[in-house]
């Protein structure tokens, strides 16, 4: 079974929008095909909403408010923004908006990989300088064990504000308005709260119902009320917490 917030969040919108989801993995780089072929009906994988991708794809309302930020790595002090990478080997994700954000740096060569995973390896084997990638898609890794023996380092800030949205095939304009009335049935409709359990793992519930909602292992600011790291809250009730 597949965990996260996208999951979460879809399993509720399809609740209320009268639905039963069947779930498949498939890479970043074919979700916007596969919508346009008609082999997948709604595209749910932190995707951001850009023009783009909008020229290709509908999008519902925006649930999570993301953002760009770079990787770089512990060892290479020289990277502190957007103008040190500047005539550098980049690596990126296959389709992801970071890599979309590097083909318009100035004199950037761009390697693209099947996953995020594959470029910070490269990034770590010093096949590339830097990437620029999802903050909270960084922020997962660096919390991960995986991470733990890589010299990588997120550099503070972040380049450029986005919005996840679910994508669907242009035109369906009836399935759109399903998922948006779901989403805003969820924003207007759930009161949200914090529990705190296994030392600083935070979840969240929904009120009157009494069910654990998800847990996400995601980490950005000190958030000492609930003795854990906050990365955010955003407008639908998917809370993102660190987990250790």
């Amino acid at each position: 079974k597949y965990v996260g917030c996208d999951i979460d969040l879809i399993d509720e919108v399809a609740k209320r929008a009268g639905f039963e989801p069947q779930i498949l993995s498939m890479g970043l780089d074919g979700l916007i095909p596969a919508l346009m072929s008609g082999s997948i009906d709604v595209a749910v994988s932190a995707l951001t909403i850009t023009p783009e991708r909008a020229a290709k794809v509908d999008f519902t309302k925006p649930y999570y408010e993301s953002g760009l930020s770079i990787m770089a790595r512990k060892d290479d002090a020289s990277i502190k923004g957007v103008k040190d990478l500047e005539n550098k080997v980049l690596c990126a994700e296959i389709g992801s908006s970071g890599s979309v954000f590097m083909s318009k740096i100035k004199g950037a060569k761009i390697r693209t990989f099947n996953s995020a995973g594959e470029a910070f390896l490269e990034l770590n084997n010093k096949g590339c300088e830097a990437i620029v990638n999802d903050k909270p898609v960084n922020e997962y890794f660096l919390t991960q064990k995986a991470s733990a023996n890589l010299n990588l380092r997120e550099v503070p800030g972040v380049l450029k504000a986005e919005n996840y949205g679910f994508a669907i095939r242009k035109g369906d304009d009836k399935l759109r308005a399903r998922l948006d009335k779901a989403l805003d049935e969820i924003r207007a409709k759930e009161i949200v709260t914090f529990q705190v359990h296994d030392g600083n793992r935070v979840s969240t519930i929904i009120n009157g119902y009494g069910k654990v909602f998800g847990t996400f292992p995601l980490a950005l600011s000190v958030d000492k009320q609930f003795g854990g790291r906050i990365i955010g809250i955003n407008e639908y009730g998917c809370h993102l917490a660190l987990t250790s």
